[in-house]
């Protein structure tokens, strides 16, 4: 199986290559059979892929240690589910996973090649097929997976997995994030398409948006399936420390953010041509980029991969991507010039763009604290790092403001407002946002941008609901008769992805409200206990019950049972633990929690003391902190329903040619 995964590997590259070549061909003389080699040698592509991976996938089930990645990351008292996470636990097997779902992604593409322009998807094909080619060619050439062990015998067990990665959510997370990443090089392939083919008009952002929306919608699940790992597997009560891998997957996210937002406005007034297509080049250059991140060995993280000399590719990938895409701006910028420009500052148009300037200004400031490392050693041969403290400093502010254009811009007016129609629409949200800010400052909340966060997002909140009022009005208006659960649905039905964008930005303004409730409100406290020794902590009583070690195959463990109170109540009874486990003598921290809508009880074992008589502890009490979670879920409801909603493969090439007709018979009438 070992030598059968290789050939469909180096196979899948001898595709890849055909559909490159077959592709610029096909663009360039519009040959149809050199157009449908394109085609099938994308699909081989994506067949071979999968066939590689299921090679790995099942040596790792028999254990074959006669390869040299299934000897290094896995082991027979391993569970189940840590093989299959084990397959991308290392590098090797997560460069296979990124190609492979590229492949998955240029396969539906080619599959849905006949319902796009025939002088357009060829070099589509082309480009997606580019992407391909260079993660296939360091897989296979640089990370090859399917290398036998240098030993004279084959090893009876493996190393084992990373006991931090013995976790399920890492059986989930990086697929979600690499399918992101991978789905957003399609847009990226219709973007420098359009601009190979000279089909750089508006049309081009059509047949990309649902790629983009599909790929956005997985980076933000494979981001919080991130956070949560970290919430419950590093054991410092945090989801997000701004750790240079995080951000890795958070960069590309808030350019793909922005971009969803601007190319609205490319879609209704024929403006920031230019700036979209900077947008989707720059979102697929920082999946790459995050990738050298991961591998190179730049910079320090729990999530990073070993220190290799692979970074210098993913380097030099980079370079061509806005080579070619800089050289292809300068000869296409008058085609790109847009022919309409903002009239006015009180307007969506250009709420919009300070929208995508906010995104960008949260972009370099992350950018520039993953690099200020390498910046600070390049400059004064020390390695000096920035934490938490500067990005939440410099980034809060920007969040805050981005919170309340997510408010103004989609209700304030195209092309100019008036003072009198913004009035109208915000004048109410505006106050009811002054009166939530007084009430939470006399109620006591004393910290400044908590107020500012849960005010802004009760305008945001009131900004929505007025609009959905104002829509309800009209549809009654219109039919006298009909009850509200019939105008709102009519309302709702002629406007799905204006209401599932609202849906959307509802599930931010509830993360929001649980980001920023468990940031100012946490409660964190270390103790010691002995065996039935209580101790009181906020509206708990905690008591430690049972100390107790457990053996078992993959590791031993110190295992604590503590009950929790509330007055004379039970609530619940938490089991944290510190784990050792066998292979690697790598000891890790398993956290206990009681969830709730209101809170969480975080408890971590922390050690015991020298006479094993007492257990330190250390405990957080998270407030709100599920309504983070919940809030990412209505987010991603939101973009499945925005997904479809929007007009499918044929409706799009038929309103296209509709108005390209249009266009024709304008300027023939012009003409005569």
């Amino acid at each position: 199986m070992n030598s059968f995964g290789f050939v469909a590997l180096s196979l899948a590259w001898l595709f890849a290559l055909t559909g490159i070549a077959s592709g610029l061909l096909g663009g360039r003389f519009g040959n149809t059979r050199t157009i449908l080699v394109a085609r099938n040698a994308t699909f081989l592509v994506s067949i071979c892929t999968f066939l590689a991976i299921f090679s790995l996938g099942y040596l790792f089930f028999v254990s074959d240690f006669s390869n040299q990645y299934v000897w290094q990351f896995s082991n027979l008292d391993m569970p189940d589910i840590y093989r299959v996470s084990a397959i991308w636990g290392g590098m090797d097997g997560s460069m296979l996973l990124w190609c492979f779902f590229l492949s998955i992604s240029t396969g539906i593409l080619a599959r849905n090649a006949v319902l796009y322009p025939r002088n357009l998807i060829p070099w589509v094909l082309a480009i997606a097929n580019s992407s391909l080619l260079f993660f296939l060619t360091v897989t296979l050439f640089v990370t090859n997976p399917f290398r036998y062990i240098q030993a004279p015998f084959v090893p009876p067990d493996g190393n084992g997995l990373n006991p931090l990665l013995q976790n399920p959510y890492m059986a989930i997370h990086p697929p979600m994030l690499y399918a992101g990443f991978t789905t957003l090089a399609i847009p990226y392939a219709f973007c420098m398409g359009a601009l190979l083919s000279q089909r750089d008009g508006d049309d081009w952002i059509r047949y990309a948006r649902r790629w983009t929306l599909a790929g956005w919608s997985f980076l933000t699940a494979g981001i919080c399936l991130g956070g949560y790992w970290a919430y419950i597997e590093l054991g410092w009560g945090g989801f997000w420390a701004w750790d240079p891998v995080e951000n890795s997957s958070f960069m590309p996210w808030l350019t793909a953010t922005a971009y969803l937002h601007s190319v609205m406005v490319q879609e209704r007034k024929e403006m920031l041509r230019f700036w979209n297509v900077s947008l989707i080049v720059l979102t697929y250059a920082l999946t790459v980029f995050g990738t050298f991140l991961t591998r190179s060995g730049v910079v320090q993280s729990v999530h990073a991969f070993a220190s290799t000399d692979v970074g210098w590719v993913f380097l030099a990938y980079l370079g061509l991507i806005f080579l070619v895409a800089a050289l292809y701006l300068f000869l296409r910028r008058e085609r790109l010039r847009s022919p309409r420009k903002i009239e006015s500052f009180l307007s969506r148009e250009s709420a919009f763009l300070i929208n995508n300037l906010i995104f960008l200004s949260i972009l370099f400031a992350t950018f520039w604290g993953v690099m200020f490392p390498v910046f600070s050693e390049w400059l004064t041969g020390k390695k000096q790092a920035v934490g938490i403290p500067f990005f939440n400093a410099v980034n809060i502010p920007l969040f805050l403001l981005m919170l309340f254009l997510m408010g103004v811009g989609p209700l304030i007016a195209w092309k100019k407002a008036s003072l009198q129609s913004l009035r109208k629409v915000f004048l109410f949200p505006l106050i009811s946002g002054f009166v939530a800010g007084g009430a939470l400052t006399w109620a006591g909340v004393q910290s400044v941008y908590a107020v500012i966060s849960y005010s802004l997002c009760f305008f945001v909140s009131m900004t929505i609901l007025g609009e959905l009022h104002r829509g309800l009005r009209v549809q009654k208006a219109t039919v006298p008769d009909s009850n509200l659960t019939s105008a709102a649905s009519r309302l709702i039905r002629r406007n799905k992805p204006r209401y599932a964008g609202y849906l959307i930005h509802i599930g931010v303004l509830v993360a929001a409200i649980g980001v920023t409730a468990s940031m100012a409100h946490k409660q964190e406290e270390e103790f010691t206990l002995a065996l039935n020794e209580q101790l009181k902590i906020g509206r708990y009583s905690l008591e430690l019950v049972s100390l107790k070690e457990v053996n078992t195959n993959n590791f031993t463990a110190l295992r604590t049972l503590v009950s929790v109170h509330n007055e004379n109540d039970l609530v619940t009874t938490l089991q944290p633990e510190l784990r050792m486990y066998k292979r690697g003598r790598e000891n890790t921290t398993e956290v206990a929690l009681s969830r709730g809508l209101r809170e969480d009880l975080y408890l971590v074992l922390a050690g015991l003391n020298e006479e094993g008589t007492r257990a330190s502890f250390k405990v957080f009490i998270n407030p709100l902190q599920a309504w983070l979670w919940i809030g990412v879920l209505i987010m991603l409801v939101g973009s499945m329903w925005l997904f479809v909603s929007l007009p499918n493969l044929r409706h799009q090439m038929m309103a296209i040619e509709s108005r390209s007709t249009s266009r024709e018979e304008k300027g023939t009438a012009a003409i005569s």
